[in-house]
């Protein structure tokens, strides 16, 4: 791969392949949850009929402020079917229990070490001669947050008005969260939400 499109572009994953299977794990499960349709069809509902703009990065922002807790949490308590034979867990599940049956995280780094066979390993194409290791800048993609018009305690009170709705994930109390809000950001900010 860095041989046909360069090196220090990021284009070859560095690391075991196991490494890789749990990000395709997690794109199957995100591009074909329940979660993440409900979602979808309640923003294009929000955006159909009750005045949210997808390009307008004000609307991008209040809808962060509204609802990105909601989406965290519906996804980290989803079941996860289990690829052995034992129980579906979420996400929140798998790291709490995890964490107890194999410590925490990051604490037994030695077991992914190479053995000295595989370092002397010099034949063909899985020669380390002559390469120089994972580039030493990984490839980034920094993606700023939707900046706020809002000023922190504009924000506050924006959530005092917001805390007496029902907060669910229900098509009518997003509707109703979201216009509220909606209805009362455009008080302060007229011309900007």
């Amino acid at each position: 791969m860095e041989h046909v499109r360069g090196t220090g572009r990021g284009s070859y994953i560095w690391g075991r392949y196991v490494h890789n299977v749990r990000i395709e794990r997690l794109w199957v499960d995100v591009s074909h949850s329940n979660i993440s349709q409900h979602w979808n069809d309640l923003f294009t509902m929000l955006e159909l009929h009750h005045g949210l703009d997808i390009d307008n990065v004000t609307h991008i922002w209040l809808l962060h402020h509204l609802f990105l807790a909601f989406w965290v949490g519906g996804w980290n308590q989803h079941r996860i079917q289990s690829q052995q034979d034992g129980p579906n867990r979420s996400p929140e599940d798998m790291f709490g229990f995890d964490m107890l049956v194999r410590g925490i995280w990051g604490d037994a780094v030695e077991q992914y070490a190479m053995s000295d066979e595989e370092l002397e390993h010099e034949e063909g194409t899985s020669t380390w001669h002559g390469r120089h290791g994972p580039p030493p800048n990984l490839n980034e993609v920094h993606v700023d947050p939707p900046s706020s018009l809002l000023t922190a305690d504009e924000t506050q009170n924006l959530d005092d008005v917001l805390q007496h709705i029902s907060q669910s994930s229900d098509q009518a109390d997003v509707v109703h969260l979201w216009t509220t809000a909606l209805a009362y950001v455009r008080t302060l900010h007229p011309g900007k939400f």
